[in-house]
């Protein structure tokens, strides 16, 4: 009697073991999926924003009023 509740036990171990896993790679995989979304919208933004400065522009300031 004592095998089978053992044996229980640790078939109900496992199987929290391998939920808590599921959880972990299914959080995981979302925290992948926003990077890549942040990314994406980062460099759709610096795409629209405009072409980029000429040559040697912004590399002084002029603070004569």
């Amino acid at each position: 009697m004592d095998s089978i509740a053992a044996a229980a036990v640790q078939m109900l171990g496992s199987s929290q073991n391998q939920q808590i896993g599921i959880a972990v790679a299914k959080q995981q995989l979302s925290a992948d999926k926003a990077v890549a979304g942040l990314v994406a919208d980062s460099a759709a933004q610096a795409a629209s924003a405009g072409p980029p400065a000429p040559a040697g522009q912004g590399l002084s300031v002029d603070l004569r009023v």
